[in-house]
């Protein structure tokens, strides 16, 4: 059952092949030819890979142990779980994690959702670190950057969309962790979250909300 999560690959099944979007991947998933070739540049230096698209063989459910760069908590999520097709709304917690990916520009977003309130919904359901979302940010003539407050912001704005926490009361609340990255969200952001992405249901919308 956890299998079938649109995290790990979408929503869609082929029988006795497994995820329908595995078609969509091209047949080098090295993270060179990823970027390269297969990444959507969604805004102009913003490249996204995501694993509710299609699960690259290098994305999907991890153990703290496999991550050879510790990735730092973000935050902390509450949220409609919609991830499974269900007759009734689900409330969980996800804890959201960043860190890179081969290159320091290259971000990797983790999401771990907990146990409690899926023990029903997801036959033995197993919390992992999901690698869910990357993100290329080219910085033209800028070398070892840090990622700054807008960044993180839309990175947050990209996983949400990618999630489809995008109707009404999905995201009840976010909370930002205490470590470095997660003092860099500001209260207002975290004030518009459980409005800021309802209704944006294409690539165009959020187009125009990360370009605010």
């Amino acid at each position: 059952m956890q299998f079938l999560m649109s995290r790990y690959g979408g929503h869609g099944v082929t029988i006795g092949k497994g995820k329908s979007s595995d078609s969509k991947l091209p047949k080098d998933q090295s993270l060179d030819y990823m970027l390269d070739h297969y990444a959507q540049e969604i805004i102009p230096n913003y490249f996204v890979i995501s694993s509710y698209d299609a699960k690259p063989e290098w994305m999907g459910s991890l153990q703290w142990k496999d991550f050879p760069k510790k990735p730092v908590k973000i935050g902390t999520l509450e949220h409609n779980f919609n991830e499974v097709l269900l007759q009734y709304d689900v409330s969980v917690t996800t804890d959201i994690y960043i860190t890179t990916h081969h290159w320091s520009n290259v971000y990797a977003i983790i999401i771990k959702t907990h146990k409690h309130g899926l023990e029903d919904v997801v036959h033995e359901y197993m919390a992992s670190y999901d690698y869910v979302l990357q993100v290329f940010i080219r910085r033209p003539g800028i070398e070892n950057a840090k990622l700054n407050a807008k960044e993180l912001e839309r990175i947050l704005l990209m996983l949400f969309y990618k999630m489809e926490l995008i109707y009404k009361d999905y995201i009840e609340t976010f909370i930002p962790s205490k470590t470095s990255l997660g003092k860099l969200i500001t209260n207002t952001f975290c004030k518009s979250l459980t409005t800021a992405l309802v209704n944006v249901d294409s690539d165009d919308k959020l187009i125009k909300l990360l370009e605010q």
